[in-house]
């Protein structure tokens, strides 16, 4: 409520309380502020935990292709090993074969 002072020559000041109404475009105003924060804070909040989650999917998915990359190199170094000149002519000596060098071929 607003309080208006009245001043009179005849009784001096005096007091005179009055209703003050809100306008409707002053209501509609007063309201949706209000609403318009709370939305775009939810908004923002509910973006940040997407965000979060991402994020953490993210690091979950490197670490796996981490261990992926690692496990594909030892298995290169393995088929490596394994395809070596020297490994094939020493199994075709022990099966009996002999080799000639034109004849072998390793294949990577």
């Amino acid at each position: 409520m607003a309080t208006l002072k009245v001043y009179s020559r005849e009784y001096g000041v005096k007091k005179i309380e009055e209703k003050v109404k809100l306008t409707k475009p002053e209501l509609f105003i007063y309201l949706t502020i209000p609403i318009t924060l709370f939305v775009s804070i939810y908004v923002m909040l509910s973006y940040e935990g997407e965000l979060y989650s991402l994020k953490n999917q993210e690091t979950v998915n490197s670490q796996q292709i981490q261990k992926i990359k690692n496990a594909n190199e030892e298995q290169k170094v393995i088929i490596n090993d394994l395809s070596s000149y020297d490994r094939i002519k020493n199994i075709s000596e022990v099966l009996g074969m002999t080799s000639q060098k034109e004849n072998i071929k390793v294949v990577r």
